[in-house]
């Protein structure tokens, strides 16, 4: 099967960013060292090193498909063959013992681990070993958990929705292979509701808020319905429609904060709990998991296929340009975990540490989930960028980005946005081709040879044309600050810049943004904080007393 993804690589901020990543975090990881668990296969504590191998590798396969970096690549070739050989001759890849297997974070495990070999397969080589390998490993987990032996919502964590995410990996290998049994096995998690409290996605449908969908930790409970809108796609019941929309838009609506990140009232922000309309509080936990932002980017993917992708590619440029590229440290090495609480003022930007050493007392090389995911959610922007569609394609963010199509059509974006307001885009390939052009509420103007389009602000623009390698589209922002009420009605403003989201902080070099207001010199919230101390606190909501 042919890697249809376009080739793009952006050459802005986000794209930047991403190389740093590749360069200082991805090429240096000890893969090794996240082999080790499933080599031994001695988690016996209950731990979630699991989780390491396929969400670092995932992201290392994800962030090279825009990068093309030889040394990275044959990384991912060797660590992927290291852990295909540590399946047995049942089929299982797994990191706990056989007692405790399909216990704590096992399938959770077991499901990053058939993601990163999908991807791969996809985007790195056809491999039948690999197909082969992803087959073995849904087929044994089939003889341990199913409708007449183990119950998947008894299988881990958080009634169940830690096991029931495997979902969207089941779905994966039957889109992989067409094989009917695995679209069965992905119908009984469906129907299984994913949580021992109650049917995850019969509650979304009714209009239950996500802070009391199953027990609203958000990141698992959004894998959930990231792998069911993966199913509707070829498994078309309305009801799983349903589910996934009133899902995205309640959580839209509830529980994103102004910087495009999501997750509170825990001590490591991981839960939904209202969180849109209690950001500018101190009472409610900490805010904002990397790891929920990355799922929520990845659901922003998804959704766009099930209702105008206008909506969830606008909250996925938030979330980049703010939450992502403001969780990392500027040599990439770090991210956080938790982003700075509170924002109205004194919260800063703390690196993750070894969470496996905070919870059990044993180092594992430094990992932290957060740090895991935060490559994943970078890498997720050029696949975002620039997407496929049936004539031709969309033109999703505007950073300066070169294109490359599955059929050979090639698209160019010139500028310097979001620093500037304008971005010139070019489809250099003379054929018949539709763009269909994203027209943030912040675009201002669009004009194709010096002739304006017509446009319809927060919509797609199609430009269906025999195009030339002389045409010119150019696009022009307004990047005027707006200043912004709290969501809660409390006395509290923030102001954003076209995408960006501003901040007071110590201004350092490299920032995207600067701009007065009131008495205040503001930058983006992406280069706020940067020195990870706290001696280098930041602020979002100003209060207006």
């Amino acid at each position: 099967m042919k890697n249809t993804f376009p080739a793009v690589r952006l050459h802005g901020a986000l794209g930047n960013a991403l190389q740093t990543v590749v360069t200082n975090r991805l090429k240096k990881v000890d893969y090794r060292l996240l082999e080790s668990p499933f080599v031994n296969r001695n988690e016996a504590d209950n731990g979630w090193r699991c989780e390491f191998w396929g969400k670092i590798v995932r992201s290392a396969i994800l962030a090279n498909n825009s990068v093309r970096d030889p040394e990275l690549e044959a990384i991912i070739r060797e660590t992927v063959k290291n852990i295909m050989a540590t399946q047995t001759p049942d089929g299982c890849i797994s990191s706990y013992p056989v007692d405790k297997q399909t216990t704590f974070w096992d399938l959770w495990g077991r499901k990053y681990v058939i993601q990163a070999l999908l991807r791969y397969y996809y985007m790195v080589e056809e491999d039948v070993k690999v197909k082969e390998c992803c087959i073995k490993m849904l087929d044994h987990l089939m003889t341990q958990v199913n409708k007449d032996k183990k119950d998947i919502r008894t299988c881990g964590l958080h009634d169940g929705l830690a096991s029931a995410s495997i979902l969207g990996a089941v779905v994966g290998v039957y889109k992989l292979t067409g094989e009917k049994r695995f679209l069965e096995y992905a119908r009984y998690i469906a129907e299984s509701g994913c949580s021992g409290i109650h049917d995850v996605f019969k509650a979304a449908r009714n209009g239950v808020a996500p802070q009391t969908i199953g027990n609203a930790k958000s990141y698992e409970l959004t894998s959930c319905f990231q792998g069911l809108a993966e199913l509707y796609k070829l498994d078309m019941q309305a009801e799983y429609k349903e589910a996934c929309e009133k899902y995205f838009h309640a959580v839209r609506e509830k529980e994103i904060f102004i910087t495009g990140v999501g997750g509170l009232r825990d001590c490591c922000g991981e839960y939904w709990y209202d969180g849109k309309f209690r950001q500018t509080r101190s009472d409610s936990g900490m805010l904002g998991e990397t790891c929920v932002t990355t799922t929520y980017l990845h659901y922003c993917d998804v959704i766009a296929d099930l209702i105008d992708p206008a909506i969830p590619m606008a909250e996925a440029e938030c979330s980049l340009y703010n939450g992502i590229l403001g969780a990392m440290s500027p040599d990439g090495t770090q991210w956080i975990h938790c982003n700075p609480t509170p924002l109205t003022g004194g919260g800063w930007k703390k690196p993750a540490d070894d969470q496996i050493k905070r919870g059990f007392g044993t180092p594992f090389g430094g990992n932290d989930c957060c740090l895991a995911q935060g490559p994943e959610a970078l890498a997720m922007a050029p696949k975002l960028a620039v997407t496929a569609r049936k004539d031709g394609a969309a033109l999703n963010f505007f950073e300066a980005l070169t294109a490359e199509l599955a059929d050979g059509t090639k698209i160019e974006v010139s500028g310097d946005y979001p620093t500037s307001p304008q971005a010139e885009i070019s489809v250099c390939s003379p054929r018949e081709f539709c763009l269909y052009l994203r027209t943030p509420e912040f675009c201002t103007g669009v004009t194709l040879n010096g002739t304006a389009c017509k446009f319809n602000k927060g919509e797609y623009l199609a430009i269906n044309r025999q195009w030339s390698a002389d045409d010119r589209l150019e696009m022009t922002f307004d990047f005027s600050l707006k200043e912004v009420a709290a969501p809660d009605g409390s006395d509290y403003t923030a102001v954003v810049r076209g995408p960006l989201v501003m901040a007071e902080g110590t201004a350092s070099a490299g920032y995207i943004a600067c701009e007065k207001w009131r008495d205040k010199e503001l930058i983006d919230y992406a280069s706020a904080g940067r020195k990870m101390s706290e001696n280098d606190p930041l602020t979002v909501w100003f209060s207006n007393k």
